[in-house]
């Protein structure tokens, strides 16, 4: 974009005020000029035609004039009228009546300063009725008595001219002629223009002068100091370490009040650069140290861990607000086969969070490998940080040991978020929750016992997760917690399918804001019993039968069960078009749970009632689906990764 210099701007201004000012002035000079041209000629020629009126008067009577041109009388007319012709200036001077009701004109008389000019005339006008399309205005206001003179600008064929007519009063004064005086306009324009210019030229150098002095004081006072406060400023910007030059500019005005506060301004931006620079090399070392502290607490903490083992399976992850933070997790096997899972979170952000965690983190493991239980080991950590808590945070923790064999979950809560059992329906586990760690001595922590069934888990979790804030301000909450752990249990994994799923959700819900605390999450799976593969046959159901008699007894309730299955074995071998065929079964306090699972073309047995198969066709599969319906305690279908995933559940408590 094209810049210019204030000094271009200034002058730029200037000369438009001047040329406006000389405009304006010589607009009202000129329009001064005529006028008083005109009040001048009107005053003069009132003389002239009194003149001629008393000439007309004593000398000749009006109809002495029409005689002929050699005649004595219009002779000396025409000397004495061309005298005055020549004394008032004028191109012609002429006496003439109009006749109103033809209109007419008749000239007795036409004189003039130049001979042939009047010659001309006189051959044309004079001693000759000349017939008009009607009379002037100005003839007609002076016939009708309004004034003595009157002003005509005509444009005839002798050119433009401003004439002026006087009445001629008889002894009656009764208007018995006009005497017409005629000034050329080239004249009277000359002796105008003559008059402005004596007048503007004197104007127009002092306002010329003006200007230049005016400017003049502009570059001294303004554009130069603004020039090197410019210069000065760009400098700066250019080197900001460097101390400016003096300015040289005076103290006072605006413009100086602009060099001190710049001068002030450059001696703050450099103490604030001194500053900064300090800062920053503090904020370097401090980065560094909190990368070293991060470091440290990721080997600690991992951000993400996977643990498996013998029915099991166990994954967590964590993700501070700040580059450390309070929120912690711990798993890891004990020496009998059990496992620990831990969930942990210090009151606080930051450098004091992470290191109370990690001093409770090293308390809470060590305790449990030494093989108290999780009520103890918390009591314990709960006297160790009552006494060595000097910035009085405080712990949430719930620690929970596993038997996988038994599915049997020992835990002590102190004060932490509820964990979601994982199952089906997720829901929350509300035990009766003592107090966090740090608050109070002998904090009367107790033991709970859940039992897991195998293909079910729990999921532990920081506050972080479920006070997570949205960009409208609302939190996460748990209940999109269990919206999101909805089938987590049909995964592969599904330890680590629940914790990413909690991560995803969590994301999405802020939708790229900052987190405002620490999070943490930590599922633990009690792992279902291996599938075996049977043949696509019924010779496969002694394998299924021989697998459940093991498990859960013969009983009339299990043969019943049986019998169902025997019914779902033989839809899949009749029916599914299969080629590979598992089976699974479990036990869950009082309920059996047998699934299968083929390669089949899809088919949702839980979708087909009774009403949508005619009686004629209930053989080749209807009566079997009723069987099972009435046998099962609930039954679920999903298809996933190209199989058909059939679970029944059976009830094995004895009839009423």
């Amino acid at each position: 974009m094209k810049r210019y210099s204030i000094k271009i701007w200034i002058t730029r201004c200037f000369l438009l005020i001047l040329v406006l000012s000389a405009l304006l002035s010589a607009g009202a000079n000129l329009y001064e000029a005529y006028s008083s041209n005109v009040r001048q000629r009107e005053s003069t020629l009132k003389s002239c035609a009194r003149n001629v009126a008393n000439l007309l008067n004593h000398h000749w009577k009006l109809d002495s004039l029409i005689a002929p041109p050699d005649s004595e009388v219009r002779l000396e007319a025409q000397t004495l009228l061309r005298q005055l012709c020549i004394s008032y200036n004028l191109d012609y001077l002429y006496v003439y009546t109009v006749n109103p009701s033809v209109p007419s004109r008749y000239y007795y008389l036409v004189v003039s300063p130049d001979s042939d000019m009047e010659e001309t005339v006189q051959d044309n006008l004079v001693m000759k009725e000349i017939p008009a399309e009607s009379l002037l205005p100005e003839e007609e206001a002076l016939l009708e008595g309004f004034g003595d003179l009157q002003r005509i600008i005509l444009d005839n064929r002798y050119g433009t001219s401003m004439t002026w007519l006087a009445p001629y009063l008889d002894s009656d004064g009764n208007i018995c002629a006009f005497i017409g005086m005629d000034y050329g306009m080239s004249r009277i324009v000359g002796r105008i223009l003559g008059d402005f210019l004596t007048d503007m030229i004197p104007f127009f150098l002092s306002l010329l002068a003006g200007f230049l002095f005016l400017l003049f004081l502009v570059q001294k006072r303004i554009v130069t100091p603004i020039g090197r406060l410019s210069a000065s400023m760009k400098r700066f910007a250019l080197d900001s370490a460097g101390k400016p030059e003096p300015l040289h500019i005076a103290p006072y005005g605006e413009i100086g009040e602009m060099a001190m506060s710049f001068e002030k301004m450059t001696e703050d931006i450099q103490a604030y650069i001194r500053n900064i620079e300090a800062l920053t090399r503090d904020q370097l070392e401090i980065n560094v140290q909190l990368d070293v502290a991060r470091r440290i607490q990721n080997g600690l903490v991992p951000e993400k861990e996977k643990l498996k083992g013998n029915g099991f399976s166990i994954s967590a992850i964590t993700h501070p607000a700040k580059a450390v933070g309070g929120d912690f997790y711990d798993c890891f096997l004990l020496g009998d086969g059990r496992v620990s899972a831990i969930m942990g979170d210090v009151s606080g952000k930051g450098i004091s969070a992470a290191i109370c965690m990690s001093m409770m983190k090293t308390i809470i493991r060590e305790k449990l490998l030494a093989g108290l239980t999780p009520a103890d080991t918390l009591n314990a950590a709960n006297d160790e940080l009552c006494h060595r808590n000097p910035e009085g945070l405080f712990v949430t923790v719930f620690a929970s040991v596993l038997n996988p064999e038994t599915g049997e979950l020992l835990y002590a809560n102190a004060g932490h978020t509820y964990p979601v059992l994982l199952k089906e329906k997720p829901s929350l586990l509300i035990p009766d929750s003592g107090i966090a760690l740090g608050m109070f001595e002998n904090a009367g922590l107790q033991n709970h016992i859940l039992h897991i069934p195998a293909g079910k888990g729990i999921l532990l979790y920081t506050d972080g997760v479920t006070e997570a804030v949205s960009p409208r301000k609302t939190f996460f909450g748990t209940d999109r917690l269990l919206e999101a752990l909805g089938n987590v249990l049909y995964e592969a994994d599904a330890a680590e399918e629940a914790v990413l799923k909690v991560r995803r959700s969590v994301n999405a819900f802020c939708d790229g804001s900052e987190p405002f605390d620490d999070m943490a999450v930590l599922a633990l799976m009690v792992t279902r019993p291996a599938e075996q593969s049977i043949p696509v046959t019924l010779d496969a159901f002694s394998e299924v039968k021989k697998t459940v008699f093991s498990l859960a007894g013969d009983t009339p309730q299990t043969r019943r069960a049986l019998l169902a299955c025997d019914e779902a074995l033989a839809n899949i071998v009749h029916y599914s078009g299969a080629a590979a065929l598992s089976f699974a079964c479990q036990m869950e306090d009082d309920v059996l749970e047998i699934t299968f699972a083929d390669d089949g073309i899809p088919f949702d047995p839980t979708a087909v009632s009774r009403s949508d198969r005619e009686f004629e066709t209930l053989d080749s599969g209807g009566m079997g689906l009723n069987l099972i319906r009435q046998s099962v305690l609930s039954m679920a279908y999903i298809r996933k990764n190209g199989r058909n995933v059939f679970t029944l559940r059976f009830s094995l408590l004895p009839s009423a």
